[in-house]
């Protein structure tokens, strides 16, 4: 089946949380590496935010691979229960790096495709430590949020300092007047995985 932005469902299931007893379900797309390289730390922490995800009762999207953090993330997910969702490359499917135990997989021809297949499917958003396509996510979700195209959360993951050169870039931006000093408050940055979920929480309630 496809739904309206022409993207083939690849995989299906079910099996959500409490999240909608709750009141709250939050859609949480979870920017991060898949670099099978990376150390025991960001691994741990990306596990931890995508099981947090599910306790919630919330639902995880993702760029739908089963390696590095995003594996770990997906897997932290499944293991409590909760209902993950991927977008990803066609290409990556055929290289066999795909998730095997995703609810739903949605395939796409083009990079720009499975951006706008993250975005288009959240109401929060996540960033986790990774290499350029990750800082590619991040970077347009932040200038759509200054454009005025969104008002949604954005937390970043700050693991072991991990963004404190993109932090200090950002603020020299802001010093330099290439940006206005309400740019900073585009997002919001933690350096506890455990309090990822519940950030995106309240910027989900205020927006």
């Amino acid at each position: 089946m496809a739904d309206a932005a022409g993207e083939a469902a690849v995989a299906g299931g079910d099996g959500r949380g409490d999240g909608a007893e709750r009141g709250l379900d939050v859609r949480i797309a979870v920017f991060c590496g898949s670099s099978r390289r990376v150390a025991r730390p960001f691994l741990d922490a990306a596990r931890e935010v995508g099981r947090d995800v599910a306790r919630h009762g919330h639902t995880l999207i993702y760029g739908g691979g089963r390696t590095g953090l995003m594996g770990a993330v997906a897997d932290g997910a499944l293991a409590e229960g909760g209902e993950v969702r991927g977008v990803i490359l066609r290409e990556f499917i055929e290289q066999d790096v795909h998730h095997l135990g995703l609810h739903e997989l949605y395939e796409v021809e083009d990079m720009r495709s499975r951006k706008a297949g993250l975005d288009e499917r959240a109401d929060a958003f996540a960033a986790l430590p990774g290499g350029y396509g990750t800082l590619e996510e991040l970077a347009e979700i932040l200038s759509f949020r200054k454009l005025g195209l969104h008002h949604r959360p954005v937390v970043l993951l700050n693991t072991q300092g991990f963004f404190d050169g993109l932090l200090a870039q950002i603020d020299r931006a802001i010093a330099e007047r290439f940006d206005a000093a309400e740019a900073r408050g585009f997002f919001t940055v933690t350096t506890d995985a455990a309090a990822v979920v519940p950030l995106c929480e309240k910027g989900r309630l205020a927006s």
